[in-house]
This record gives C-alpha cells, sequence and structure tokens, in this order.
C-alpha cells in the first residue's frame, strides 16, 4: 500500500476535487491555484481554495477554517471516517494497487529510487534552464512542484570526465504513467555533454511508451495539445501565453519509438505537431523531424483523431530556428515566447498534410525528400486547394485592374478531408481461423473533420465505385464547387498510400495477418456499421488489474455456488472463441424476484455488453445484426415472449453463431459473419435443440448480497490484449486438460455424444476460468469455483438426458397428436407376448414424418426440426433402444387393413425419456 507521501506525490489536489464533484470557480491556474464552492454547503461565492505551501497543493475551507492535504479533505467530504480509511478510499478511487494480501511490500523500482533522488535539491537546475535555456522561472517552479522535473550531478567513480557516460549536472525529466502514476521514465538533460562524452541526454526506464508533460492535470484540462520532442521544447511552450488559453505540451521523448505509444490520452483534444526543424537526412532525404510528425499523423487519423503541423517551411520565421526552445535562446524569454505563440498557431495549409505547394515568393521550399511525389498536371493545381482546420478552400488567380496578380479565396466544401486511405480488409474466414488469407476486400476509408464534431474526426467506408460519388460526400457537409471538389479528390487518390493499412471487420479478440490481435470497434471499416455489428463503437472498459480481481471477488459474494461468477467467467472467456474455434451460448434460469434483471444490469456495466429486449428483436434481420462480426457476448431477453417463427429463426442463428456462418444481406450483398455468444435470460428459455451448445446458471438459489454500487469496471480491454499474446496450441492444450478433469467426474458414461459435447462446453468455461486466474494472479480454487462448476454441469447434464435427441422432440409431438385424435394414419397399441406388463405401440415411421410435414399446424415445428427424413428419425429411435429387435418392420391388421412395416416402440423405455401417452383397452398380441 502507498504511503502517504506517495499517495501526495501521485494524486493531484485538484484531480481529487473534480472527482469529489466540487465546482470550479474560474480558470485553474499553471501553479496548480483555484477557487472552488464548498462541498458541504451552497455557497453563493466560492469560498474553498487550493493554493501551494512550499512546494505542496493544500486546500482551505474559508468558511470553516478547516484545510490539509488530500488525506484530511476525503475526511472532511465524508467518504472516510480516519486516515487509514482515507488511504484505502484514495487507492480506490485512484486505480492505485494494493499490496497483495500475505504478501511481501511490493518492490520500487528503480525508476522510482532514481525520481526520489533528483528530487532532493531539484531548485540546482533552475540557473541552467533559465539562464541558458532562457525558460521562465516560474514554469520551471510549476514542473518541481508537480515532481516532473528535478536536479541530478551525479558522476560515475570508474570513468574520467568526458568519457562517454560519465556524467554530471544535468537536468532530470521524470516521466509518470497516466493511469497508475507510476514513475515509468528518468531522462537526464546534461548541462555539458562534453564532459559526459558527448552525450547530449541519457534515459532510464522505458523510453518508447513514455511521455513527459509538465502535469497530468495540465494535459487532462487542455484542449489543444502540442507535441514536442523534448521536455525542454515542452517547458518553452508553457512559457507562452497558449498556456494560460488551454494549450499544453507533451513531448514523445524522441521521434524513433512512435509506434509504441498510446495516443488514446489525446482523444477529443485537438493535436499540434511541432517537431524539431531539422537539415534532410543523409540516408534517407527525409528531414527526421517531419517524418516522425507524418508518422504521428497517420496514426492518429487512424483513430479518428485530428493533427496539424505547424508550418516551418513558409516565410522565414523557422529560419536558422530547430525546436521550440530556439526561439527562447534566439531572442530571449520576452520577445521569444511572443514569436514561439506565433509560430505555433500558423499550421499548414496544404491538402495533404506534410506536402507544401508551390505558394509566396519569399517562401523556403522544401530542401528533403517529399513525403509523396505528384505528376507535374497534378502539382501544377494542387497548391490552389488550402484548408483551415475544418474547412477548404481553392485559390482563384487572376488580375486586378492595373494588371497586378489577384488571388481570391473561394469556399469549396465545409469540411476538412484529414485522409484518405486505401484498406485491405481482412477476409471472414481468415479472421476467425488465422488461416492466410485469399480473399481481402479493398474499400476506402475517408477521415473528416468537420465544425459541428469539433476534434473528433468522423469517418466514413467508400467501395471504389462510391468514391467520386458526390452525395456521398455531402453526408459530411456541404460541397460548395462540385466539379473543383471532384478535381481534388482526384489529387487526393495518389495520397491513398498514405496511411494504408490492413484491417479486419470484427470486434474482440480475432486473427489479423495470422496473429491474435485485439480489435475494438473505431478500428473497424464497416460500410453499414450501425447495421453489421452491435459495438461498431465499442472501446473495450479498460482499467488496472486489481479492479478485475475486485469484481471477480463481488460477483463471487453475490449467488451461492458461483452462478454469478460463472456468468462472468463465460462472458469474459467469450473471446476464446479465436482459438478454440467455438463457445457455448449462456442459459440464464432465474425465478420472479431471483434478482436476474439486477444481475444482467450489472453485467452490462462491467464488461460493456448490450442487453437486447423484445423491441429489438422482433423481425430476422434484427437478430442477424445483433449477434454480427464480435465475439463479445450480447445478450436476449424473454426469447420465449417472442412469436414461434422469430423463436425458430433465433433458434436457427444460434446454431451458426457456436462457431461461425458469413452471410450477405440486401441488393449491395453486405457482409454480416454470425459469430457472438449469446446470454439468453428468462424464466423460459425455449432452445431444447441447442442443448449441445449452451451453457446455464440457475439464480434460484440463495442470494448473499448485492454488488457495491462503486465496483469498477473489469478491465476487459487488459484481458483481451492479455489473451492476444498467448498460443494458439496452449490454449488448446488447456482445453483439453480441463476437459479430461471434467469427463473423469462427469455423470455422463462417456458413450453419449450430445453429453460428451456439454462437457466440452463447460471445458471451455473452467479453461477461462484457468486464465482468468492467471492474468488476475488469484488462485483457481477461489470460492471452489472449479467444483461449483462441475456440480453445475452435471445437473445440466443429468436433468437434460432425455431432451438431447431429436427423435424425442418428435415422439412427443406425435404422442400428442395421439392423444388429441388427430393422427389419421394407421397405429396399434399391443401388450408385449414376452412381457404382459410392458406395451407396445406400432407405428410406421413414414407416416409421422409425413403428418409432421403435411399438418399446417405443426409445419412450423417440423421446419425448425433438425430432423426432417424417415431414414435418420427411424435409427435415432432404434440406437435409442425403445424400439425391441423383435417387434420391428412388422404387419398387423388395424381395422379392415393389413398394415407392413411398423415398428413396436416400448412403452415403458419411452417413459425413461419422459414420453407418455393416453393407452386404450390394449388388445393381446397376434
Amino acid at each position: 500500500m502507498a504511503s502517504i507521501e506517495q499517495l501526495k506525490e501521485r494524486i493531484d489536489l485538484n484531480d481529487l476535487c473534480e472527482l469529489l464533484g466540487m465546482k470550479r470557480d474560474g480558470k485553474l491556474k499553471q501553479s496548480g491555484e483555484a477557487m472552488y464552492h464548498s462541498p458541504l454547503r451552497d455557497d453563493k461565492h466560492a469560498s474553498f481554495s487550493v493554493y501551494r505551501r512550499n512546494g505542496e497543493l493544500r486546500w482551505k475551507d474559508h468558511a470553516t477554517d478547516e484545510g490539509g492535504s488530500i488525506i484530511d479533505l476525503v475526511i472532511y467530504t465524508g467518504q472516510a471516517t480516519d486516515t487509514g480509511e482515507a488511504i484505502k478510499w484514495l487507492h480506490q478511487a485512484f486505480n492505485i494497487p494494493f499490496d497483495k494480501p500475505n504478501g511481501p511490500p511490493e518492490k520500487r523500482s528503480r525508476e522510482e529510487w532514481l525520481a526520489d533522488q533528483v528530487m532532493q535539491q531539484p531548485e540546482d537546475v533552475m540557473a541552467y534552464l533559465c539562464d541558458e535555456r532562457r525558460l521562465s522561472k516560474e514554469v520551471i517552479e510549476q514542473a518541481i512542484s508537480a515532481k516532473t522535473l528535478g536536479y541530478s550531478d551525479y558522476t560515475r567513480t570508474d570513468q574520467k570526465p568526458g568519457e562517454k557516460f560519465y556524467g554530471g549536472p544535468a537536468a532530470a525529466f521524470i516521466c509518470r504513467d497516466f493511469a497508475s502514476r507510476r514513475v515509468t521514465t528518468v531522462e537526464y538533460r546534461y548541462f555539458d555533454k562534453a564532459l559526459n562524452g558527448g552525450v547530449k541526454s541519457h534515459c532510464h526506464g522505458e523510453k518508447g511508451p513514455a511521455f513527459w508533460c509538465l502535469s497530468h492535470s495540465h494535459i487532462k484540462q487542455a484542449h489543444t495539445v502540442v507535441l514536442v520532442e523534448s521536455p525542454i521544447n515542452a517547458l518553452s511552450m508553457h512559457c507562452t501565453s497558449l498556456a494560460k488559453k488551454g494549450w499544453a505540451a507533451l513531448a514523445v521523448m524522441g521521434a524513433s519509438n512512435l509506434h509504441e505509444k498510446d495516443w488514446s490520452l489525446l482523444t477529443g483534444k485537438r493535436v499540434i505537431c511541432a517537431f524539431d526543424n531539422d537539415e534532410p537526412d543523409e540516408k534517407t532525404g527525409y528531414r527526421p523531424g517531419a517524418h516522425a510528425a507524418w508518422s504521428v499523423h497517420e496514426k492518429l487519423t487512424s483513430i479518428n483523431m485530428p493533427c496539424l503541423f505547424v508550418d516551418q517551411l513558409s516565410g522565414n520565421r523557422w529560419e536558422g530556428v530547430n525546436d521550440l526552445n530556439d526561439f527562447l535562446v534566439k531572442y530571449g524569454l520576452e520577445a521569444g515566447k511572443g514569436t514561439l505563440a506565433s509560430a505555433l498557431q500558423e499550421w499548414e495549409p496544404w491538402l495533404v498534410p506534410g506536402l507544401p505547394g508551390k505558394v509566396d515568393k519569399d517562401t523556403v521550399f522544401n530542401p528533403g525528400k517529399p513525403r509523396l511525389f505528384l505528376p507535374a498536371h497534378d502539382y501544377s493545381v494542387y497548391w490552389k486547394f488550402r484548408v483551415k482546420e475544418d474547412f477548404t478552400q481553392l485559390l482563384k488567380v487572376g488580375t486586378d485592374e492595373d494588371g497586378n496578380e489577384k488571388i481570391d479565396y473561394q469556399d469549396l466544401c465545409g469540411f476538412r478531408i484529414a485522409g484518405l486511405s486505401r484498406v485491405s480488409i481482412q477476409s471472414a474466414t481468415a479472421t476467425m481461423s488465422g488461416e492466410k488469407d485469399v480473399q481481402p476486400n479493398t474499400i476506402f476509408a475517408a477521415t473528416v473533420q468537420t465544425a459541428r464534431h469539433a476534434h473528433h474526426l468522423q469517418r466514413r467506408v467508400f467501395q471504389d465505385e462510391q468514391l467520386h460519388n458526390p452525395e456521398q460526400w455531402k453526408k459530411f457537409g456541404p460541397i460548395f464547387s462540385p466539379a473543383k471538389f471532384s478535381r481534388m479528390l482526384n489529387i487526393m487518390e495518389r495520397a491513398t498510400d498514405i496511411g494504408a493499412r490492413d484491417a479486419i471487420n470484427f470486434v474482440g479478440l480475432a486473427w489479423r495477418n495470422g496473429r491474435p490481435v485485439l480489435n475494438e470497434g473505431p478500428d473497424c471499416y464497416f460500410t453499414e456499421p450501425e447495421k453489421q455489428c452491435p459495438y461498431h463503437n465499442l472501446k473495450f472498459p479498460s482499467g488496472p488489474v486489481h479492479h478485475g480481481r475486485r469484481v471477480v471477488e463481488a460477483y463471487q459474494a453475490t449467488f451461492t455456488h458461483n452462478a454469478a461468477l460463472i456468468k462472468l467467467v463465460w462472458a469474459l472467456g467469450a473471446h476464446l472463441k479465436a482459438f478454440l474455434g467455438f463457445w457455448p451460448h449462456f442459459i440464464l434460469q432465474a425465478g420472479k424476484a431471483a434478482g436476474k434483471s439486477t444481475l444482467v444490469k450489472r453485467m452490462e456495466r462491467t464488461i460493456g455488453m448490450t442487453m437486447f429486449g423484445g423491441q429489438s428483436l422482433q423481425t430476422e434481420f434484427r437478430l442477424l445484426t445483433s449477434i454480427s462480426h464480435t465475439n463479445h457476448p450480447v445478450g436476449w431477453e424473454e426469447l420465449s415472449a417472442r412469436r414461434q417463427d422469430i423463436i425458430d429463426k433465433a433458434v436457427a442463428m444460434l446454431q451458426e453463431c457456436y462457431q461461425f456462418t458469413v452471410t450477405r444481406r440486401g441488393t449491395d450483398m453486405t457482409e454480416y459473419v454470425q459469430s457472438a455468444p449469446v446470454l439468453l435470460a428468462g424464466e423460459d428459455v425455449p432452445v431444447n435443440t441447442l442443448l449441445g451448445k449452451v451453457v446455464r446458471s440457475d439464480l434460484t438459489k440463495k442470494q448473499n448480497g448485492e454488488m457495491p454500487e462503486d465496483l469498477p469496471r473489469f478491465p476487459v480491454r487488459e484481458w483481451v490484449k492479455w489473451l492476444s499474446t498467448l498460443d494458439r496450441k496452449r490454449v488448446r492444450e488447456l482445453h483439453g486438460k480441463c476437459r479430461q478433469f471434467l469427463m473423469s467426474r462427469s455423470a455422463t458414461s462417456g458413450e453419449d455424444d450430445g453429453a460428451n459435447r456439454m462437457v466440452g462446453n463447460y471445458a471451455a468455461i473452467y479453461c477461462a476460468w484457468k486464465l482468468l486466474c492467471e492474468f488476475l494472479e488469484l488462485p483457481s480454487n477461489l470460492g471452489n469455483f472449479p467444483m461449483d462448476l462441475l456440480s453445475t454441469m452435471n445437473h445440466h447434464v443429468t436433468e437434460s438426458s432425455s431432451d438431447r435427441e431429436p427423435w424425442v422432440w418428435i415422439m412427443e409431438i406425435l404422442l400428442g397428436e395421439i392423444d388429441a385424435g388427430n393422427f389419421k394414419f394407421p397405429y396399434l397399441f399391443e401388450k408385449n407376448p414376452n412381457d404382459p406388463d410392458e406395451s407396445l405401440l406400432f407405428v410406421r415411421f413414414t407416416h409421422i414424418m409425413q403428418h409432421l410435414s403435411t399438418n399446417n399446424s405443426l409445419r412450423a415445428k417440423f421446419d425448425a426440426m433438425p430432423v426432417k427424413s424417415a431414414t435418420v428419425f427411424s435409427r435415432q429411435v432404434r440406437d435409442a433402444g425403445v424400439c425391441p429387435e423383435t417387434f420391428r418392420d412388422k404387419e398387423r391388421s388395424i381395422g379392415t387393413r393389413r398394415v407392413a412395416h411398423l415398428y413396436g416402440l416400448s412403452l415403458t423405455e419411452l417413459e425413461r425419456y419422459g414420453l407418455s401417452v393416453s393407452v386404450p383397452e390394449v388388445q393381446g398380441s397376434e
């Protein structure tokens, strides 16, 4: 468990105020100071202040004269009664893991130890950053108080000054994880690189995924984030007036590890790339800073986030300037910060980001290799297309009255095309099986920024023949000049290689290019997303692993015999379908007031699952759209309340969803992949034909208590990402071992194929539990889960022994028709001559199937049956042992006719399968 001092390091007091729902009055100052309305009363004017004292943020309620640290605030607002409870509450509220029970305290990382060392005398960095780097003293103090900037004078005793990695005075920049707030990286920027053997900077920790910022709260509250290469450049941006207008800077710690970054923290923000203005690389010909910006643009555009480039080539503002800090060094702090602010607000106007066109005569042309080569006839008009953040214009060149060149701006369209990329969609078979793709489909993805959606890009998918259809583009916004717009699209066709990617249209764990991957809704490129996938815009719930442990413990404590936890494990394990090739559906049985609805709603919140009500299941097409292109589970509520024809179609789809089936609908032949495991909830779930493809749990048992309202979501994203690192062979071997364990303790003899399949389904749940325990670092026998699962399986197998064979369903209908007097074909009841206590029913199998297929009232039932031929039906009856061999293919007198090819069915044996009929006075045998 983190100490009080560690909690103060990780938790910003303003973040805590926001979490407690306190209303801030005015803006948050760069120092972190702010005014809030009291959390305990309705005050007309803000009377609660956050201020800084000795480098630490503290609070004070001026009406009560109470104040203190984050611990005191938790107690003051009633979240805890003492310090111990407050520490525990802060751990849970800010996702800070506790130490493992009965285990040693979590060992601190080397990076955390280094962070402590460099924060012992952080003020010693002031002289270098103020005098040499021309940074503002106020900004430096903010970084020191946020514990993101320190000082080190460490030198190695085994090396001499001037040798590589000798060390010396350095500014230490501390990078923290945005979720856990742990120190992940410490980078040293040496005052004198000659003293360190020519090495300017040195990094400890994982530099690849690391970001540096002045403080996490600055990034969280900003509407515009400037990406820079180094922390000193980030500090330079914060010296400008833009920092007080909702701007913040984020350092990517170099331009070589951009593919390792998690860019999701910038969702909903304007992103501006201001990387170094480098000279072209001699080997590649590209400018390294510009090349890095292109990579960021491709990545952000692919996840629907806007990315703009600072214009470093037009005019002469950037002449002789390499990075943001050079503005301050060159012009001094006061003049430089104004010039820098202006430079950061001048963005490239080009249609293709990073590809300059022919502009004014004072333009400094790109000396490096261009991002894209355009033929002369395109390049000659390319420069006329100019873009704003969410608008596109066209330059019209003419002459004025004096014959001088005149340029007018004409509106072209009310949006900006941020990217037009070619996307290769992998086939459904390759996506589900991992086999080599032999049927890819190429589409085009247009990513557009509009004013109404602010900093969220909109994406639409175009088939090849739709690309130049203006009506498709008008769905984004107005097009003022269709002909010129078509010319612009013609140029952008040459840029479809920029951002070109391979993709899969599937949400969950799936295969891409032969490797298992996590794929979320925004990663997909559906032509009709609302119809093709219920999770087309789903981002899986995310969080720390210890949240998963809390969720498992809460579900286990809710119902006895792990009834609720079995359902949760089934839902989380559904993503193993990518490895196993199948996944069973789930029947949740419950009586009235048993807590079924409450549990289902909590499941929706816990894992981001969608439960479809009766109105969403009224047609076959709605059923189809609810289960397509995902292995994340969905739910169907009260299927038994639907019409019989809908039930029959639903059952047929569930049969196909046990594995996966590809179908196409509509005039456009839109593809649908039926694959989602389905939770069937209700008092009576009419799916007898699916017994070999379902598992179940019964909530009629005692409920121990309700789940806490503050229960966090399960970290589904981290779970599926962890599953993607597993090997298919390992998962299948584990499933085989789980199946052997359950078979050795099963109520089935091993000769019943239907029962064996059911054991395989429960083995899949047990396999998921084993992997889940490994992921959460829990014991696999927690709460006696394996034995409760075994008990549930044996009860299911035993109870359904008479319902698994189709011949039983047919005989049940037949005997009901005989009782009702509706069976018009000849039949006969007769005593068994070998056993006077046993009666036989003689009937012809072809007559039974003919009656079912021709009777209008039974037609719907016949259509839903998997067995429709008398040959298969007769074989199943004989194999079941209800037709003694001595009474097969017999001839009897029935009425006035002799009827041949009759089979005698033992009523005693039929009763073993729950089948019975009203027997008249039975005649003796012939």
